[in-house]
């Protein structure tokens, strides 16, 4: 997409239109988070306007809260909200998320039905048999939140497809309404674990060895078949767990 300019012809105002540029950078990942924005005197320059048309365009991003002043350093693109995961949570992460203010997405990175791991399988009492393995992306607004590798029984799911996983909320739909599993139980293992260059990359982390959060979750029906074997792995960033325990 071509970069956005100042039209003198527009009846839209100079600082609004100046605004719409640095919230398209912003938004397409070419101003990130913590980035500092182009000096005043830059943004005057490039753009042949007053600096108070600057002031105001900067003044409006401030007011949607995309933008922080830091006196005396420059105007910085505000850092994403961490995500908030109760471990406890009555309600599913997906549904956290949202309620968190976050948009909720995924991509799909492999859809594999013929896998072999010697520990997926011992986990999902399926020693020595193939189970489909999902690997997907999982954002919160638009930034990379955790990667997602989830493990089936094919005995279990002979029925599934990728676009079963091209969305947060398919599959787990279908556990339910389709191949009828109710949930009995969930074991959470967590981890600290070094990232590899390419899980940093995934996550968008620049600066390696970074360090990153490893979930293992595996899910069992009421007859106490595990029936999900997954493994979410957190960059350190962008997500606080938290552990709400009530006295008694």
């Amino acid at each position: 997409m071509l970069d956005m300019t100042i039209d003198r012809q527009s009846p839209v105002p100079l600082y609004l239109q100046l605004a719409e540029i640095l919230r398209q950078q912003i938004n397409t990942g070419k101003l990130k988070p913590e980035d500092m924005l182009p000096p005043e005197r830059v943004l005057q320059e490039t753009h042949d306007i007053s600096r108070a048309t600057v002031r105001e365009a900067i003044s409006q991003l401030k007011n949607e809260q995309l933008v922080i002043t830091q006196r005396g350093a420059g105007n910085f693109v505000k850092r994403a909200a961490k995500v908030e995961r109760d471990l406890l949570g009555m309600h599913d992460f997906d549904i956290q998320i949202e309620a968190g203010g976050h948009t909720n997405n995924v991509e799909l990175i492999n859809f594999d039905t013929s896998y072999h791991s010697p520990s997926a399988t011992s986990r999902l009492g399926q020693a020595g048999e193939e189970v489909i393995k999902v690997t997907r992306l999982r954002l919160a607004d638009n930034e990379p939140l955790f990667i997602e590798k989830i493990y089936l029984p094919k005995s279990l799911f002979p029925r599934l497809v990728a676009e079963d996983f091209i969305s947060t909320k398919v599959f787990s739909n279908k556990i339910t309404r389709e191949f009828g599993f109710i949930i009995g139980e969930v074991m959470l293992q967590i981890e600290p674990v070094l990232l590899t260059a390419e899980e940093a990359k995934v996550l968008g982390i620049e600066n390696t060895p970074a360090a990153g959060l490893l979930n293992e979750r595996t899910t069992y029906d009421q007859q106490g078949r595990a029936i999900v074997f997954s493994k979410w792995l957190f960059s350190g960033s962008r997500c606080r767990h938290v552990l709400k325990i009530k006295a008694k």
